[in-house]
């Protein structure tokens, strides 16, 4: 293995916090390592005293469908609200929420729905009080991470200093789905996690099951 590779895996293990031993075969992974293959070497950012180190794990779905899981360690500089929505002159929706402090989204659909967003967001449920089933669209499959059809994702994540954004691209939604967002709050022993799924649907469900957490790496 060559310093470079040996520089990008240390790279993306510092970034994944899932088990040391992922598997090789996950295409997700696959993508995250070659994008951090064909992205030149920064220096590290100077470290902000009394400010944790932020984490995102994109693990493979299970129940919920072909997303994965977006998990970030807290505290960050929430927003001063619960949630905020804005427009892009391309079309695109971008969506931030405190999962913490958003008890109800039903304000936040509303103004999703008004954005035409095709979206809604809703907190997770137990596994066993959420029985109804999910209608995702099986022939639906969200880009992957690193391919140029990611560049017609419905959905993508970004990690701001600030917090945690979801940007939504409506217009590659197929016509007859709806993009659902499901979201809760892990307390662990590491700290607060946040946790955020999307699922592509043919009919929106009454709930979604609460996925595993994914394992957050120590500070």
């Amino acid at each position: 293995m060559n310093d470079r590779s040996s520089t990008a895996l240390a790279r993306l293990r510092a970034a994944d916090p899932a088990p040391a031993a992922p598997d090789p075969s996950d295409p997700y992974a696959r993508a995250m390592l070659d994008r951090v293959l064909t992205t030149a070497d920064a220096p590290p950012s100077p470290v902000r005293p009394g400010r944790r180190r932020l984490a995102m794990a994109l693990a493979a779905a299970s129940v919920l469908g072909a997303a994965g899981v977006l998990a970030v360690a807290e505290p960050w500089a929430a927003p001063a609200e619960a949630y905020s929505v804005g427009t892009n002159a391309d079309g695109s929706i971008e969506v931030s929420f405190d999962a913490a402090e958003l008890t109800d989204p039903a304000k936040l659909n509303a103004d999703l729905a008004r954005a035409g967003a095709r979206t809604v967001v809703m907190g997770f449920a137990p596994a066993e009080q959420c029985t109804g089933g999910t209608t995702i669209d099986v022939y639906y499959e969200l880009p992957l991470p690193g391919t140029p059809e990611h560049a017609t994702t419905p959905i993508d994540y970004q990690l701001r200093e600030d917090g945690v954004f979801v940007v939504i691209r409506p217009q590659y939604l197929p016509p007859a789905d709806t993009l659902v967002i499901g979201y809760a709050v892990h307390d662990g022993a590491e700290g607060r996690t946040t946790m955020v799924r999307p699922v592509v649907v043919m009919t929106v469900p009454t709930c979604l099951a609460r996925p595993t957490p994914p394992v957050i790496a120590p500070n």
